[in-house]
């Protein structure tokens, strides 16, 4: 017996249709399945934040048994401050990479390079891309270093994030306010930052108490996912991605200070309870740029919001795509992608990497939101020539996508103006 309710009825009606068809001129016909049907209303996430927690010695936490929550995560290294040198450096500061863990772009798409608590973000926030995509969708930030929220002033004021809170560098605060939301309330994505590891960081460099801070956040995510446990108890059905991650890493030798682009600085991580993908996985041993002991062959902090609107079911136009990052979940698109102008030529040299093995599915190019180009999807490399560019500096996004999942790229072209003859 076969038992349905009313929103299958209609898969199964097309399935049955399909197979009496195909049995008709009397030869059996091979009929794929169809996708299975995902109530992406039920899915949720949560994004925990520990301000200036250092990868190592988080692992060094681990191994001692002082961090058993995050020790149940699957644990990997990644990088912040974007690529040196490149139009996506910034500074490794907290204002600046909070704003691409929220956002999935670097520096020079939202504008916030610095800790000032007056910047306010100019891309958009993972708060709005899920509400534009359902309005009924509800979000969250509660966090301890208040200017957090100060730079999403103006997704408060939109209402794109639901409930905000800002605890003044309480960090129990944000633990008791997110577990009493996830507990009891009615919520579909929460961002929840603490703010201890980072000032005890400052305040003392890697020292046994810097250790015990990294222990004091574990107690507290523990608390957390504890109030998420309690949930699952009366809503069984959902499914809840988290991820934990970090703004930026801490100066060499003591520990004391960051915002540099220096290998202790760069290096964070994203600590994930799904199976990642190859981004996160399997990080590239030769990337395009070998700096920095080949950091840049991981993932980045700007991957973290394309994975969490790929878990909520999220598509942003993949034409007119202005994401940085690229999600860690499910078949990732091309990885890599990094972009070279020739201001003399009027050119744009878009280089990436993918799978190594074309499939036969066609690679798509466009330029602020105009398709350029089809590629076979073993291109790794594609030159945008005779671009009409006017004098000064011009920014195109690049969006380049493979089966359906983009990856953005904003070029920055510079043409100097041609020297004038004296009259």
């Amino acid at each position: 017996m076969l038992t349905v309710n009313s929103r299958g009825k209609a898969l199964v009606s097309a399935i049955l249709g399909a197979a009496l068809l195909s049995g008709c001129g009397g030869e059996e016909t091979d009929v794929e399945p169809p996708p299975p049907v995902v109530d992406y209303s039920k899915r949720k996430a949560l994004v925990i934040g520990v301000d200036g927690m250092q990868y190592e010695k988080l692992q060094e936490a681990v191994a001692a048994g002082q961090a058993p929550n995050l020790a149940k995560f699957y644990l990997a290294k990644t990088y912040s401050g974007g690529i040196a040198g490149s139009v996506t450096e910034q500074a490794t500061s907290s204002g600046a990479s909070w704003t691409t863990i929220l956002t999935g772009v670097w520096a020079n798409r939202h504008k916030v390079a610095n800790n000032d608590d007056k910047l306010r973000s100019q891309a958009d926030s993972v708060f709005k891309l899920i509400k534009d995509a359902d309005a009924r969708r509800r979000t969250a930030s509660i966090v301890s270093w208040n200017t957090i929220n100060n730079n999403f002033a103006r997704d408060i004021d939109l209402r794109y994030i639901s409930h905000a809170e800002k605890c003044s560098e309480d960090d129990q605060c944000v633990a008791d306010k997110v577990s009493g939301l996830l507990r009891f309330g009615d919520v579909d994505f929460v961002f929840a930052h603490f703010d201890d590891v980072d000032n005890v960081g400052h305040s003392v460099g890697f020292t046994p108490a810097y250790q015990a801070a990294i222990q004091s956040a574990d107690s507290r995510i523990g608390q957390v996912l504890t109030a998420l446990e309690l949930r699952r108890q009366t809503h069984p059905d959902e499914d809840w991605l988290i991820m934990v991650t970090t703004d930026h890493g801490r100066s060499l030798p003591g520990g004391f200070g960051h915002g540099g682009q220096t290998l202790s600085e760069k290096t964070t991580f994203i600590a994930i309870n799904k199976e990642a993908n190859a981004q996160l996985s399997l990080p590239f041993k030769d990337p395009a740029d070998m700096a920095f002991d080949g950091l840049y062959g991981n993932a980045t902090q700007a991957d973290i919001v394309p994975t969490v609107l790929a878990h909520l079911g999220v598509k942003p136009d993949a034409a007119s795509y202005r994401i940085d990052g690229v999600p860690l979940l499910g078949e990732p698109s091309v990885r890599q992608l990094t972009a070279k102008a020739d201001g003399e030529a009027h050119s744009v040299t878009l280089q990436w990497r993918n799978s190594g093995q074309s499939s036969g599915k066609p690679l798509m190019i466009y330029r602020d939101g105009r398709q350029i180009a089809q590629l076979d999807d073993a291109a790794i490399t594609y030159v945008d020539q005779g671009l009409a560019v006017p004098d000064g500096i011009s920014e195109p996004n690049y969006s380049v996508v493979l089966d359906q999942v983009p990856a953005a790229y904003l070029a920055r072209i510079n043409v100097e103006k041609p020297l004038q003859d004296n009259p």
